[in-house]
Parts: structure tokens; C-alpha cells; sequence
């Protein structure tokens, strides 16, 4: 594979490497050297156990994160941390699969699944230089996770360069037309619930896209792949964001040598449609007959973006929800009514443009209605009751030790960052998180319950209870109720 070519070459990862690099290095040299340190330090010490307590401070400084900017716009961000023999590296690129075509769905996520892994005998060079990767297709965005030993930071780099350089006009060839084999699992029941849940409260806008293997859609050709990736991989909307034991100086020589070739482009914001507008809970119940013993309920509705002021109101709110276990509104209300359940959680997912609110259910088939009777009684609890002192301090103790502890894993600082640098957050977020949540009030989450839950203007998914028995859900009164088989996907 050199640069676009999604695939045209056979040639596994390791014997890629000595070429990009010959062939770039001596027009590569110019553009490095013009590289610039942008800013200094983002975060000074950090309080608490910050981003490991321990470890930093047996490194004798503080926990501090650098910021640097090469001429082709990509930012860089490093924490080093002393110790350790991993070395976290996420490239964050500010593009998903909103930007996927209408007539190809999942053109992001096979773009970036095939960036460096084309064959098994690219896994298996990853594996052998102690390479891990993973690559993560958001709406808004496209981040490929690496961790690896520190020695293998050079190499990493020199495979993502050849990836994202521009192809030599060779690589051109009459295969690019050949279509892509996508070769990713299809969805489970469940995961056609969530696809119907997000298309009802995202109507046509992208958000509302499930995995991208829709019926009736064209072949992705190795071309597409390349022109996606000449569009939207471009280094001015971009960050590297790199955790562990490696200086500062040695990083900006190797982002230089490896990505400042990496071609500057035009950030493009597509239009959008507006969201649909709920007015009244919609229940659609998939299945064909009553073919299990167990239903799936996916509840929920739309919620504001990340940049929210409600943000940490609202990540309070779903704790108390459905993430304090035995103590959490949800697991109440379906003791007190009795009701068997094998999974319950609620979670909010944000996005650049919006989020969304879901819960999620695992109850016997015969208690499906009830079920879902119990999750919007336990909603509408928080709208009307307010929470006791008592109860939002063992939320906010359990919010404020959950990031703290996650902020000791390297892999999840990297993490954050990369969420930073996605949302344009305030430069203190990782350790003014605590701060922020400290002062909410009894007052502000019932506020915010008000003005962002609903149990009328949403949506509930319900698969595994038979559609035919509507006596069941007669109880809902006017919310729409619509039977849905599953082929209909």
C-alpha cells in the first residue's frame, strides 16, 4: 500500500516501511525543519491524584501536557509520563460517518479500518512489532488508537505518513475500481434496535445512520477510499495525541520526519437537516411473532451537544439514573413494581451537534410494557422530585472518583485529551472536572431534568415481545404505538 491506494499492494506492513521512508526523506527534511513550537504547557500541576498521582510526582515535576503545531496545521499534544513501557498514541481527524454518502453508508468506517491494516499479513507485522491497534468511527469523528513500546513511536509514525501522503500517480490503477469486501459482522437484534432508536430521534440527519449496511446501497470501490480519505484525512484538522515515557524534543522529530508531508486541505461542514420533531413517545415493537423469552427496550430521545453549559448536570442526571447499581431511580421504581431484569443502564452519548439519552432493558417478554411503564415513571421522578442532599453526594462522589480513577490509566488520559482537542473543551477540563461537579445543586439537576428529559417526546425500540398483543400497550394511551416486522430493516 503507498499513500491512497486502499489495498493495491500485497505487500505486508514491514516491508513498506524502508521505501516510504527513502523515498520521502530528502524533500520530507525541508518541510520538517519548518515546523513550530505553537504554545507551552496546557495544564499546570494538577490536584488530587491528577493524571496518576504517584508516578508524577515521583518524576519531580508536575503533570503537564505540551502543545505543539507543525507548519501543515496538525496538532501535536504529549503528556509524558516517566515509566512505563507503552506508549499511547491517538490521531484524532475531525471526520465520521456523518460524512458518508448517501448511496455508500459505512465509506468512513471501511476508509479508516483499511488505512494500515489492508490483509491478515498486515495484522500479523502489527502484532510482531508490538503494535496494538484499534480504530474507532464516531459521527464526528475518526480516531485511530495505538499502544506500543516507546521504540516502536518511529516506525508507528512512518506507516501512518505513507498512508496519508499523497499517492504517487502509479498507485492509480485500473483496481481502484474493484469494490471493497466488507467483511464486518452484520448487526445482532440488538444492534438494529439501536440503528431503528437512532433514525426515529434522528430522522435523515447523519446521526441517525446505523452501521452503514443498508439495503439498496452501492459497492465502495478502493477509489472511494482514496478520494474519501484525500477530502477528510487532512493534517489542519487533525491532532496526534501522544501518553506516555517519551521527551518532547524526540516526538517533535519524529512527528516532523513522518507526518509534515502530510498534505494541508480545506475542512469541509456539509449542511444538515434539521432533527425531527417528537411530539408525542413513539413505541415501535419489532419482531414477528413472540419468538423469544426475552424483549430488548431501548428508550430515550435527543439531548444537547457536548458544548452544553448543562453538560455536567446531565452527566449527574444519569447517574443517578441508572448508574448507581441498586441505588440508581431505575432499579427502585423496578423493585417496587416488581420487576425481573437481567440489564439495565442508562447512558448519554455527546455529540458535536446534539447527543442523546438512552435506556436500556433486558426483562423477561411478558414484562415488556411494564418495563418500559417503570423507566418512564423513573424519568419523570427526577423532573418532579428533587434529588436529596444525601443522594446527588453519592452521585457526585462516584462521578468525581470515576474520572479521577480513569485519569490514572494512560490509555484513558489519551483518551480525554483526544475528547479536548474533538470538542474544542477549555484547556483546564481534565482537572477542573471535580470543581464543576462539586457545585452543582439539589436545584440545578432538577433544573436541568426539567429542561432535558421527557417522557413524552421520545422513543422507545422494543424487540422480543410479540407485536400482535397490542392489549399490552394500551396503557401508554396516545403514544404512538407501531408494529414493525424485522425483515423491514
Amino acid at each position: 500500500m503507498q499513500g491512497y491506494s486502499g489495498g493495491l499492494s500485497p505487500r505486508p506492513i514491514t516491508r513498506r516501511i524502508g521505501s516510504d521512508r527513502r523515498r520521502r526523506a530528502a524533500a520530507g527534511r525541508l518541510v520538517w525543519l519548518g515546523a513550530v513550537l505553537a504554545s507551552g504547557l496546557l495544564l499546570g500541576a494538577l490536584p488530587e491524584s491528577g493524571f496518576g498521582q504517584s508516578r508524577d510526582r515521583e518524576a519531580g515535576g508536575n503533570a503537564t501536557v505540551q502543545r505543539f503545531q507543525l507548519l501543515n496545521g496538525l496538532r501535536v499534544l504529549l503528556l509524558h509520563r516517566q515509566g512505563g513501557d507503552r506508549l499511547f498514541v491517538n490521531l484524532l481527524i475531525r471526520s465520521g460517518s456523518t460524512l458518508d454518502p448517501a448511496h455508500k453508508p459505512g465509506l468512513a468506517r471501511l476508509s479508516a479500518s483499511r488505512l494500515l491494516v489492508q490483509t491478515p499479513d498486515d495484522t500479523k507485522e502489527l502484532q510482531v512489532l508490538g503494535i496494538e491497534l484499534e480504530v474507532d468511527v464516531q459521527p464526528d469523528a475518526t480516531i485511530l488508537r495505538a499502544d506500543m513500546p516507546p521504540r516502536r513511536l518511529r516506525t508507528f509514525l512512518d506507516l501512518l505518513g505513507a498512508a496519508l501522503a499523497p499517492p504517487p500517480f502509479e498507485d492509480k490503477v485500473a483496481q481502484a475500481t474493484a469494490p471493497v469486501k466488507d467483511d464486518s459482522p452484520g448487526e445482532s437484534p440488538d444492534g438494529l434496535a439501536h440503528g431503528r432508536f437512532r433514525r426515529a430521534i434522528f430522522g435523515d440527519h447523519p446521526y441517525g445512520n446505523g452501521s452503514g449496511r443498508r439495503r439498496g446501497a452501492e459497492a465502495i470501490l478502493h477509489g472511494d477510499l482514496d478520494d474519501f480519505r484525500r477530502r477528510h484525512y487532512i493534517p489542519n484538522d487533525a491532532s496526534l495525541i501522544v501518553v506516555g515515557p517519551i521527551p518532547g524534543s524526540e516526538l517533535m522529530d519524529v512527528a516532523r520526519e513522518k507526518l509534515g508531508p502530510w498534505t494541508k486541505g480545506v475542512p469541509q461542514e456539509p449542511g444538515y437537516p434539521e432533527f425531527p420533531r417528537l411530539d408525542r413517545l413513539s413505541i415501535q415493537l419489532v419482531g414477528e411473532d413472540e419468538g423469544g423469552s426475552e424483549a430488548g427496550i431501548v428508550f430515550g430521545h435527543r439531548t444537547p451537544r457536548r458544548s452544553s453549559g448543562d453538560f455536567y448536570s446531565l452527566e449527574v442526571l444519569n447517574l443517578l439514573l441508572g448508574g448507581l447499581g441498586t441505588g440508581s431511580r431505575l432499579s427502585r421504581v423496578f423493585l417496587t413494581h416488581r420487576i425481573n431484569y437481567r440489564f439495565l443502564d442508562s447512558r448519554i452519548r455527546f455529540f458535536r451537534i446534539g447527543g442523546m439519552l438512552q435506556v436500556l432493558a433486558k426483562v423477561p417478554a411478558q414484562a415488556a410494557a411494564g418495563a418500559l411503564t417503570a423507566i418512564l415513571e423513573a424519568v419523570e421522578s427526577l423532573k418532579q422530585t428533587p434529588v436529596s442532599e444525601a443522594e446527588l453526594e453519592s452521585a457526585k462522589t462516584r462521578l468525581i472518583a470515576s474520572h479521577w480513577e480513569r485519569m490514572r490509566s494512560p490509555e484513558a488520559v489519551a483518551d480525554e485529551l483526544t475528547q479536548m482537542e474533538l470538542f474544542s473543551l477549555s484547556k483546564d477540563f481534565l482537572h477542573r472536572f471535580g470543581d464543576h461537579v462539586r457545585t452543582l445543586t439539589p436545584e440545578d439537576i432538577q433544573g436541568a431534568a426539567k429542561a432535558h428529559l421527557s417522557t413524552t417526546r421520545a422513543v422507545a425500540v422494543v424487540t422480543g415481545s410479540n407485536p400482535k398483543v397490542r392489549s399490552r400497550w394500551d396503557r401508554f394511551g396516545t403514544a404512538e404505538v407501531v408494529a414493525l416486522p424485522v425483515s423491514s430493516e
